[in-house]
């Protein structure tokens, strides 16, 4: 009897000491567990933190991202603004080069028909003065050829005397060889008198006017016959115009399209 109870009492004492040493176990085993937890934590609390500055500079990140894209943005439409305002500049800058290059060419025309009319001017008088001698008067004057009858050219026209005609006569020719070679001019015959009879200077410019349309087959719309006063003194002007008015008329036009 007192062996069974030695031995129960021995068992419960092995199964309390095992009890004991499982508490003690499962106590370090929750220690451990708890130290886990806490360093899981620990590590937990710094992720998080890691992840605030992550998500922190990624915000950051992107804010600076947006504000260059929308910098880029506004550079780019400068440039596109710059470049249109360029192209249009250059068109612009092309237009006004042409414009300045149609008008020289036009004032070169306008120049070009200035020395053309005298240069047709000066061949004229070049031709009077082959045609006359080098002691014919003649001069330039009111945009005319003036040719200055001498007094024994204007008398021999009503001379009775034939040596005295046939050189007056012989003049009038060479004056009408040159009129006809410049078709395109018109003429005018002026005779001035100090004496003021007008009726009298008339009628011979008249009469030289006659000559040169029947002896010389002068178109009569070219030619023309007037007197003036000569003040203290008389003679006889052929005058040769080249066509002035076909000329200025044109030459009007071209400066309206130049302005």
């Amino acid at each position: 009897m007192i062996k069974n109870l030695f031995l129960a009492l021995s068992f419960l004492l092995s199964f309390t000491s095992t009890q004991a040493q499982k508490k003690i176990d499962l106590l370090n085993e929750i220690t451990t567990l708890k130290s886990v937890i806490d360093s899981i934590k620990g590590e937990f609390a710094i992720s998080r933190k890691k992840e605030i500055v992550s998500k922190t500079e990624a915000d950051s990140y992107k804010a600076q991202t947006d504000e260059l894209l929308e910098t880029n943005k506004s550079l780019m439409q400068n440039i596109n603004n710059f470049t249109l305002a360029s192209i249009e500049k250059s068109e612009n800058i092309g237009k006004t080069l042409q414009r300045l290059r149609d008008k020289e060419t036009q004032l070169k025309n306008i120049s070009d028909k200035f020395s053309s009319h005298d240069s047709i001017a000066l061949l004229v008088l070049t031709d009077f003065k082959k045609t006359l001698g080098e002691n014919a008067n003649i001069n330039v004057s009111g945009g005319a050829i003036i040719v200055s009858l001498k007094q024994a050219t204007r008398e021999g026209f009503t001379s009775k005397d034939a040596t005295q005609k046939a050189t007056a006569e012989g003049v009038i020719n060479k004056i009408a060889s040159v009129i006809k070679t410049y078709k395109d001019s018109n003429i005018v015959v002026e005779a001035s008198t100090n004496t003021g009879e007008f009726d009298v200077a008339l009628n011979q410019a008249t009469l030289l006017v006659n000559k040169f349309l029947k002896l010389h087959s002068i178109n009569a719309n070219r030619i023309s016959a007037t007197a003036k006063d000569g003040g203290f003194s008389e003679g006889m002007n052929i005058k040769v115009y080249p066509k002035f008015d076909a000329f200025y008329f044109e030459l009007r036009g071209q400066m309206k399209e130049v302005n």
